[in-house]
């Protein structure tokens, strides 16, 4: 297979090109090269090998997306290359000097795959655009930008008139994202078209975005929502989901998307599997109380030990500790703190993210202190460790931590808490039975690349889904 590796370093030549004035004013987050791949892999893999999909991107900056549908096609579908490049892989972008920049980005990949690239991007502003029903895929991560709420950004008074009559969805919340997503779902063909798009996770549920759940739902139904998490684009503390939808009528209540489907699945996970043994979580990190000031510090000094914090727990991966702590010297001052024995930590082989909407697992792996704002797994009887490493990041399990906890459904700070953790059902080997080791092996890959492979959390989302629902 064809390396794009240059493609994508002309892509983040063309996104650092762009000021920063200009990406608040556009509303504009370029889209890193793992989130563009999944979200290509997880919209194109329904198509036959012999189908060549015609792929629009109508807010497609630099060009990420259609890079990922590229870099999906090469390792996938080799034969659609040619005819993508050829002039079935289409963007648009309203800003000139961008649209330009994605020209270079695709040149880039054509040199790559030695293929004729067409003139595939057009300066346009994707929301006023009349086409209907001719595209098989439409793919974005449109800009988030807000007309209304506290962050609320200015707008031109005709073009929110516009907007507002062109787009249900505009009317419930006011935001280019809305508009965007509701354009997309026009633009694909009634018979077999699909749509991937980058939305803040909140879509799926808060009511607010009533309105334009109704809006799809006259055009589209829900295949799958994928819980990106939080900071997937820089400067972007907002989780984030991929919304992988399907030509056809879904339901038109604007209720929250996948409410009913996943009671049922709570139910069916709590009648078949048992949680893991109480003492398997515990809340042992380090709480600082009203010493913080006095024991942490963002540089290392003699005797001070490494410690982690929430932020640095991520799916499959860890980052190297960022604070050190010193030696509690509090006697006498009024400060107090808590904290177990450091052989407590450095035993701890799985930690967890505490501020979060699912459970975000990895291997604690170098050990190291840990504050109060990261859980620990230790372990289960007859588990591997990688096993459940690969279970708790499950998509299954996000929705189902999320449909059975209120804590984790928190539009602000939604938090993972040990008495849930330790009611959440876990598939045992015995159930899990031929893919017990099959999720342990794609975990280990996993871990291996920091998570970043499409095609392996698909593959441990089908394992694990075979896992609960004991087949």
């Amino acid at each position: 297979m064809a390396d794009l590796t240059p493609a994508w370093q002309e892509h983040e030549r063309v996104a650092k090109s762009v000021p920063q004035v200009m990406r608040s004013t556009l509303g504009a987050y370029f889209t890193p090269r793992d989130v563009a791949v999944r979200t290509a892999t997880e919209v194109l893999q329904r198509f036959p090998h012999g189908t060549v999909p015609t792929v629009l991107d109508p807010a497609c900056g630099a060009g990420a997306l259609l890079l990922g549908a590229l870099e999906y096609a090469a390792k996938e579908r080799p034969d659609w290359v040619a005819p993508m490049l050829g002039g079935k892989l289409h963007g648009w972008e309203i800003e000139r000097g961008i649209a330009e920049g994605a020209r270079h980005v695709l040149a880039a990949a054509g040199k790559c795959l030695g293929a004729r690239v067409a003139s595939l991007i057009s300066c346009r502003d994707g929301l006023l655009a009349d086409e209907r029903e001719i595209y098989d895929v439409v793919i974005a991560n449109p800009p988030w930008k807000s007309f209304s709420g506290r962050q609320a950004q200015e707008i031109d008074p005709m073009l929110r008139a516009l907007y507002a009559k062109k787009f249900g969805a505009f009317a419930g919340w006011p935001a280019t994202h809305t508009a965007f997503a509701e354009q997309a779902a026009r633009l694909i063909k009634r018979q077999g078209g699909r749509l991937g798009l980058l939305l803040p996770h909140q879509v799926a549920d808060l009511e607010g975005y009533a309105p334009l759940r109704r809006a799809l739902a006259s055009l589209v139904s829900v295949d799958r929502i994928i819980d990106l998490g939080e900071s997937v684009f820089p400067g972007v503390t907002e989780p984030c989901a991929l919304f992988v939808l399907k030509a056809g009528k879904g339901d038109i209540s604007g209720e929250p998307w996948n409410a009913q489907a996943d009671v049922g699945m709570t139910i069916r996970a709590s009648m078949r599997h048992v949680p893991l043994p109480p003492e398997s979580f515990g809340d042992i990190g380090v709480h600082t109380g009203n010493a913080a000031e006095l024991l942490l510090t963002d540089k290392p000094e003699q005797g001070a030990m490494p410690i982690r914090e929430g932020k640095d727990v991520r799916p499959f991966a860890i980052d190297p500790p960022r604070l050190w702590l010193r030696p509690p010297k509090m006697k006498g001052t009024g400060h107090y703190a808590r904290m177990a024995s450091p052989e407590r930590y450095a035993k701890t082989p799985i930690l967890l993210r505490q501020t979060a909407n699912r459970p975000i697992a990895c291997r604690h792996q170098p050990a190291a202190l840990f504050r109060n704002s990261v859980l620990a797994c230790f372990g289960a009887p007859d588990h591997d460790i990688d096993y459940l490493i690969g279970v708790l990041n499950s998509e299954y399990v996000a929705r189902l931590y999320r449909n059975s906890f209120r804590d984790a459904r928190q539009r602000a700070f939604p938090q993972i808490k040990i008495e849930a953790l330790r009611s959440i059902p876990i598939p045992s080997r015995r159930a899990a039975a031929a893919v017990y080791d099959q999720i342990v092996k794609i975990s280990q890959a996993l871990q291996a690349k920091k998570g970043a492979d499409p095609a392996l959390l698909n593959q441990l989302e089908a394992a694990v889904v075979r896992a609960y629902m004991g087949s």
